[in-house]
């Protein structure tokens, strides 16, 4: 058992790289979105196009990913994702025009999906309930170190050699891990925390379509649903469309944009490892996980709304700030929302949870992301940052509901 408890570690050690790689691919088309765009020709709404086509087979790609998590097991299918996306990101520095770029920018959203399935199906398999959302909150926290350092790298690569080399160079670090997975986590798996007896005995039964049917017949995963949608438009804003805001409406050149807006991506980074150390610490002083999860996102409710203050174009510094706490708050709400799912459904279904979480979230962001498209070409960015007022505590009401009745996990442990 000690050798699992040391290897575990190993493990989400090997998440974390994955997550900060691929918020690395993720922001590397934003962050050089305006060279980008003068090259090849591209105007906002194509722009918003492009968003458009990652969020759509980011949607698809959750449902997709589910299905390869269940068939292929974590291990496997973390390494497909982590292979795929890497080389569609390389593959958008060949691009010559905005169809070509969108279909790759398409290509490495469904792979992208793929990872945030995988990774909970792993710390559920690997952790105990007490650490879950530690160790969700150490994976997450590594992505938002990648895109704190996304900034200042892409645009430095940018400026150095150019927008097409530097999607060249991210998929090549995607290779590296791939490589490492392979020599850290072989196919002879050294070990994990054993299935509850009641999830090994129905497990055959509930294998394919009765098992989607399952999971989609309890309240939790659509209540769940409803407060991703809710909040995750807010945070494909500050990732998508924040580093053109600080260039565009607040006059940043992209040196200063990449020098300054590292920090609401850190900000993001220390949200993800709170929210957990919170909510873990509520675990242990005996409230039970889901309470803890749904309390931990209450607090996050209040304080989130402050980034409304953003429609008043205060300084750039204190733009900045108000974009750190809310980058902060959204990070520690995943954690915990995450955290939510692996703790309301046992490890078999979790991968059904999420393919349905990514497809009613999914679909609601990209409605979103064209809206944002056409506030921006239209009026300013400034609505985008009302709606933050508004989404985390009706997010949080969604939540409280979806914890009011025993867990599909509390049922098959009591039976």
């Amino acid at each position: 058992m000690h050798v699992v408890t040391r290897y575990r570690w190993v493990i989400v050690a090997m998440l974390a790289l994955a997550g900060l790689l691929n918020y690395v691919d993720r922001q590397t088309l934003s962050l050089m979105a305006g060279t980008v765009q003068a090259d090849l020709s591209i105007d906002d709404m194509g722009y918003a196009t492009l968003v458009n086509a990652f969020l759509v087979a980011y949607t698809a790609g959750g449902v997709l990913s589910a299905f390869l998590v269940d068939r292929m097991g974590g291990r496997r299918a973390m390494m497909l994702f982590v292979g795929w996306w890497s080389l569609a990101s390389a593959a958008s520095g060949l691009a010559a025009n905005l169809w070509q770029l969108a279909a790759s920018r398409f290509a490495m959203g469904i792979a992208e999906a793929g990872g945030w399935v995988a990774s909970p199906k792993l710390v559920r398999e690997w952790f105990p309930a007490r650490e879950h959302a530690l160790a969700i909150g150490l994976y997450s926290a590594a992505a938002h170190v990648g895109a704190a350092l996304s900034p200042i790298a892409i645009t430095t690569l940018l400026l150095t050699v150019g927008w097409r080399w530097t999607f060249a160079v991210t998929g090549m670090l995607g290779a590296a891990w791939f490589v490492a997975w392979l020599l850290l986590y072989p196919a002879e798996r050294r070990g994990g925390l054993p299935a509850p007896v009641t999830a090994q005995a129905t497990a055959v039964r509930e294998q394919g379509l009765g098992g989607w049917l399952a999971v989609m017949r309890t309240r939790g995963v659509w209540l769940v649903a409803a407060a991703n949608s809710l909040t995750n438009p807010v945070w494909f804003f500050y990732l998508f469309w924040f580093p053109k805001y600080l260039t565009e409406e607040r006059g940043l050149s992209v040196a200063e944009m990449g020098r300054t807006s590292w920090i609401v991506y850190a900000a993001a980074g220390f949200g993800s490892m709170l929210g957990g150390v919170i909510s873990g610490e509520l675990v242990r002083r005996g409230m039970r996980a889901k309470s803890a999860r749904v309390a931990t996102m209450a607090g996050i409710a209040v304080i989130a709304p402050i980034g409304a203050l953003n429609t008043l174009d205060p300084a750039v510094p204190v733009s900045l700030a108000l974009g750190a706490v809310v980058a902060a708050c959204h990070t520690a709400w995943v954690t915990n929302q995450t955290a939510l799912f692996v703790d309301l459904y046992p490890a078999r279904h979790i991968g059904k949870a999420f393919g349905v979480n990514s497809l009613v979230t999914g679909l609601v962001t990209i409605g979103s992301t064209y809206l944002v498209g056409a506030l921006v070409a239209t009026i300013t960015y400034r609505p985008m940052f009302l709606v933050i007022a508004i989404a985390y505590p009706l997010g949080v009401l969604a939540a409280w509901l979806a914890v009011r009745q025993p867990s599909m996990a509390e049922r098959e442990a009591a039976a």
